[in-house]
């Protein structure tokens, strides 16, 4: 072969890869384009899901805290009942002890 056929074949290949990076570079480029697109479509209603769990889960925080509140106060009336058991168990301790010695 003679150089002008190799040069001939380079430059052939050459064009080839450079127009086959080029594409590919191209293609990429509109890839994005129509994936950005998608993201678009998709925005609003992922914003309105996020809105709604957030608001879901600020109600449940509120629940959260009354239900604390009526716990506490729950503690509350058992640790005055345990006492009143107490105090009643023991009036009746000594009620018994006295019967007893009787």
């Amino acid at each position: 072969m003679g150089q002008e056929t190799i040069r001939t074949l380079l430059s052939a290949i050459s064009g080839a890869v450079i127009t086959g990076i080029f594409g590919v570079w191209l293609q990429r480029l509109k890839n994005q384009g129509s994936n950005e697109g998608v993201y678009a479509d998709h925005t609003n209603d992922l914003f309105e899901r996020l809105d709604r769990i957030t608001n879901e889960r600020d109600d449940l925080k509120e629940q959260v805290i009354e239900l604390k509140a009526q716990v506490q106060k729950l503690n509350s009336v058992i640790d005055s009942l345990n006492k009143q058991m107490g105090s009643l168990t023991s009036q009746v301790s000594k009620f018994t002890e006295q019967e007893e010695e009787k």
